[in-house]
């Protein structure tokens, strides 16, 4: 039956004139590649857990989607506490760190420990620790994400991951730290259309903003630590289309410079009232992408 329906689909995608592609093949789970191994009371803990995180994604009701993941989660640990070889038992603490986790049960109590104990088995891993500092950022522990990251880098002084790890956090934590104009400290802004006291007008209400040409050019630190996102900025143009004047509002520390001296040489076609060329203000998004 499963042959014939495989030919059936076949047929179809042939008479529809689309390319036939190659059925992918599902990635095996940590209890088949266990079976695969043996068996014993550890693989039969293991299949359970799976079982049950696996019901625990298509329930529609929080609470049974809970007591799933809570189920899981204890016969993960079973799997764990029973496994006769590293390798079983680390499966089993890797899906239990997957259930513990930020999609899942959202309980760093419980995750931490997990991930000291899968990093103990496997000391020469990088992927562990890096978990586990991003569980503590996320916890907003961020001192120990600090500590578990700089830790590793005195371990691993010549591997770049860890160097890149190290610059995302920092990034993020300054992008949070980073203060920038409060609302009492900002020019009081004018109403969308009207000029404000210094006779700079506000893009909106049928003012368009006017159109520029330029793309940013991507700091090197920035590109090779993975720095993304976009930086706001406000910025004045007068009425020959130059920008006068350009402050960041929503920052990206290590890509703010860029930011600023990209939009300080875009040029814009003049926006117009009654005819006449008048300055304008307005708010500009900076684009960083790593697609290039």
């Amino acid at each position: 039956m499963i042959a014939q329906a495989l030919v059936a689909v076949m047929f179809v995608g042939e008479l529809q004139g689309e390319p036939l592609k190659p059925i992918p093949k599902p990635a095996a789970s940590a209890c088949s590649k266990a079976l695969a191994s043996g068996t014993g009371p550890s693989v039969a803990e293991l299949c359970l857990a799976e079982e049950q995180e696996t019901k625990s994604r298509s329930a529609k009701d929080g609470a049974d989607r809970e007591r799933l993941r809570r189920a899981a989660a204890e016969h993960y640990l079973k799997a764990a506490s029973l496994a006769t070889t590293t390798d079983l038992k680390v499966a089993a603490l890797d899906a239990l760190a997957r259930v513990y986790g930020p999609e899942a049960l959202d309980d760093y109590g419980q995750l931490e420990p997990v991930l000291r104990e899968i990093i103990d088995l496997r000391p020469g891993e990088l992927d562990p620790a890096l978990r586990l500092a991003k569980a503590q950022e996320d916890a907003k522990l961020f001192d120990a994400a600090e500590e578990t990251l700089l830790t590793v880098r005195r371990q691993r002084p010549d591997q770049s991951d860890v160097f890149k790890a190290l610059a995302q956090f920092y990034a993020r934590r300054a992008t949070a730290a980073h203060s920038v104009e409060t609302a009492a400290e900002r020019q009081p802004a004018s109403a969308p259309g009207e000029p404000d006291q210094n006779g700079v007008y506000q893009v909106g209400a049928g003012l368009k903003p006017p159109s520029r040409l330029d793309q940013p050019i991507y700091p090197p630190d920035a590109l090779a630590a993975g720095v993304k996102g976009g930086v706001q900025a406000e910025i004045v143009i007068d009425p020959s289309g130059a920008v006068i004047d350009a402050k960041i509002v929503r920052s990206i520390p290590i890509l703010d410079d860029a930011a600023l001296a990209a939009v300080r040489n875009w040029q814009f076609r003049p926006s117009t009232v009654n005819g006449q060329a008048v300055p304008v203000r307005m708010t500009v998004t900076v684009n960083f992408t790593l697609d290039r």
